[in-house]
């Protein structure tokens, strides 16, 4: 009887051995399982960030020096902006550079040596100049809406002209982002800005680019300032 009574002991032991043996491996295999869920619950809220974010790019614009032919200083704007009108009456593309006082400048150069055949040109009709040094700190945006990475591009194009100068290579991107992202209803916003790149690279030359130059420039601060809603 104590033979049969031990040998029911020890199998009772071993069938609740195994009961808490499957136990243990069910409960473990439902964690796994749930941490599983859990890891592509994060995947797609991840996915979905990402998404969301896609209709908006961040404009990082580094600090530019560049230089320009200073053309006039006024002591009011309206007079200002009327010489800026005369002088591009006369196809010179004038920009109000500095407010109070007003001042005016022509062309982009990278040095004040840059721009000697510049303003010897500007001499010869009748408009004198003094070289100017323009420091243009760091910025950063958030862009956002119809064309976002467009709008990056192109404002990001400029920062590097003014940076490095007018090259072909600057000129050729510009156009292989239009071409690629405008698609058939860009930002109204933006059409003067791909314009004037279009007028720079009908220019022949260099010093003719650089005239239009500072142009680029302050039509790029227009698409910010539209943008931004100033």
């Amino acid at each position: 009887m104590k033979g049969l009574e031990r040998i029911r002991i020890v199998i009772v032991l071993i069938l609740g051995m195994m009961a808490l043996s499957l136990l243990t491996w069910g409960i473990g295999k439902v964690y796994l399982e749930l941490v599983g869920q859990s890891s592509h619950m994060k995947a797609e809220g991840t996915q979905k960030k990402v998404s969301n974010t896609l209709d908006s790019a961040v404009l990082v614009l580094p600090e530019a020096t560049f230089w320009t032919c200073q053309v006039g200083i006024f002591q009011s704007e309206s007079n200002a902006q009327l010489y800026r009108e005369k002088l591009q009456a006369r196809s010179l593309n004038a920009e109000v550079i500095g407010a109070k006082p007003w001042t005016l400048g022509i062309g982009l150069g990278h040095s004040a040596n840059e721009l000697k055949e510049m303003r010897q040109s500007l001499a010869e009709k009748g408009v004198s100049t003094i070289p100017k040094q323009m420091v243009l700190p760091a910025q950063t945006f958030r862009v956002a809406g119809n064309c976002s990475q467009l709008t990056v591009e192109l404002l990001t194009n400029v920062n590097t002209i003014l940076q490095k100068g007018l090259t072909a290579e600057a000129l050729a991107n510009e156009k292989q982002a239009w071409d690629s992202l405008a698609g058939d209803h860009p930002p109204k916003e933006l059409e003067a800005l791909h314009e004037l790149y279009s007028q720079v690279r009908e220019k022949t030359n260099l010093e003719e680019q650089n005239a239009l130059g500072l142009s680029l420039y302050f039509e790029a601060q227009r698409v910010i300032n539209k943008f931004s809603g100033k």
